[in-house]
């Protein structure tokens, strides 16, 4: 068992299906990699990494941290998005600044089947700096996740340290109205096809059985391990480790504790 081998080789599986279904094979390819960076589920990184002879790669970044509170199919459009970036980064016209997603991007978004919303929701802006999407019912990002493995795709590891979120995923309860049979709304539409083709697609990321290995607590805050200090004379403020006698410079008086606890 190689465990690299096996991640990163579902990962590259997902990119070139995509890549042929939704970007008809014209996306170069590049560096998948996995990073923990802080409230984000992924990014793109144009020609962030160059080999001995020079030669660039791009690089798409997926954040592991995440996994486990969201669903496959979550995880999906987060890749898919990312892969628009790079489309647009190699052929469009009117790239958008680091971070931004402009009228172009969004755009192509929405003809590979993915609304763009900066709430997730219809009727969010398109564009924007922040940007969240979900699937067209009826669109060709819905159809290619039906043809990955057939509906059964899976990413086999989960970080058993997931980043905290106050819920594991939001549309839990869109999930549970498709079972019931309830309608639903143009965002969640595409919910209704998953549950009848591809009910894998709206799983938890890790299994039943992994899911008994992931630490879901809360993680503790930091202790803070500074104080604050003030002269009682000349009304001047420091910080420094608790248990400090320290005079003031200006007038001799002895600085008195007023705060514990407050920057690291």
């Amino acid at each position: 068992m190689n465990p690299t081998e096996e991640f990163y080789q579902l990962l590259n599986q997902a990119y070139a299906h995509f890549n042929a279904q939704l970007f008809n094979t014209s996306l170069p390819w590049c560096m998948l990699t996995l990073q923990r960076s802080s409230n984000t589920m992924g990014y793109f990184s144009a020609e962030r990494w160059v080999d001995g002879k020079g030669i660039k790669a791009h690089e798409i970044a997926l954040n592991p941290a995440y996994f486990a509170r969201h669903r496959v199919i979550d995880v999906l459009q987060t890749l898919v998005h990312e892969q628009c970036h790079l489309w647009q980064h190699v052929y469009g016209e009117h790239k958008s600044r680091s971070g931004y997603h402009n009228r172009e991007w969004a755009n192509k978004m929405e003809e590979i089947g993915l609304i763009p919303s900066d709430t997730g929701e219809v009727g969010g802006r398109k564009t924007g700096q922040s940007m969240s999407d979900y699937p067209d019912s009826a669109g060709r990002f819905l159809s290619a996740c039906l043809s990955l493995t057939k509906g059964e795709y899976q990413l086999k590891w989960i970080d058993t340290e997931p980043a905290w979120q106050p819920s594991s995923q939001p549309r839990d309860k869109e999930v549970s109205a498709v079972m019931a049979g309830q309608v639903l709304d143009e965002t969640s539409a595409y919910l209704q096809t998953l549950w009848g083709q591809a009910p894998a697609l709206l799983a938890m990321v890790p299994t039943a059985v992994a899911q008994e290995e992931i630490n879901w607590a809360q993680p503790e805050k930091k202790r803070q391990s500074k104080s604050k200090y003030c002269c009682p004379r000349c009304s001047v403020n420091i910080w420094g480790k608790p248990g400090l006698n320290v005079q003031c410079g200006e007038c001799g008086s002895r600085f008195e504790i007023v705060q514990t606890g407050g920057i690291e």
